[in-house]
């Protein structure tokens, strides 16, 4: 499980700076920034603090740290693209239901922080995937 990933993943998405999270769950910034570096690793109730802080269930990101290894599958891309599908679309269902907007650019800006670079299909070498 990789929650560094997941938690800078579920701010993209969120369109939440690191100081506002951690103004959020009442932590130092720089606790967010070590945990989003891999440098500590946090504890399940700083966990559900965050996922709570970013509007998201803690199922949800639990499945953004989810890696290939630990369901025994080498599909990491698909897994990557389900996770993050999912939550923009928790995002923007939370967001219609609560009333709260966003900016304006903010899910244009998450997915373009996601984006990986285009590589090659394993069907077809030659050709580039989405």
């Amino acid at each position: 499980m990789d929650y560094s990933k997941a938690i800078r993943i579920a701010r993209s998405l969120a369109d939440m700076p690191q100081k506002e999270l951690a103004r959020r769950i009442s932590i130092d910034a720089s606790l967010i920034s070590m945990i989003e570096s891999g440098k500590r690793k946090p504890t399940r109730n700083v966990l559900e603090k965050i996922a709570e802080a970013l509007d998201m269930p803690f199922h949800l990101l639990a499945l953004l740290a989810t890696e290939a290894d630990d369901l025994g599958s080498n599909d990491s891309e698909s897994l990557h693209r389900l996770a993050v599908g999912l939550g923009k679309l928790l995002l923007r269902e939370g967001k219609h239901a609560s009333g709260k907007s966003r900016t304006a650019g903010s899910g244009r800006e998450a997915e373009h922080s996601l984006r990986k670079p285009p590589g090659r299909s394993p069907a077809n070498p030659r050709r580039k995937t989405a």
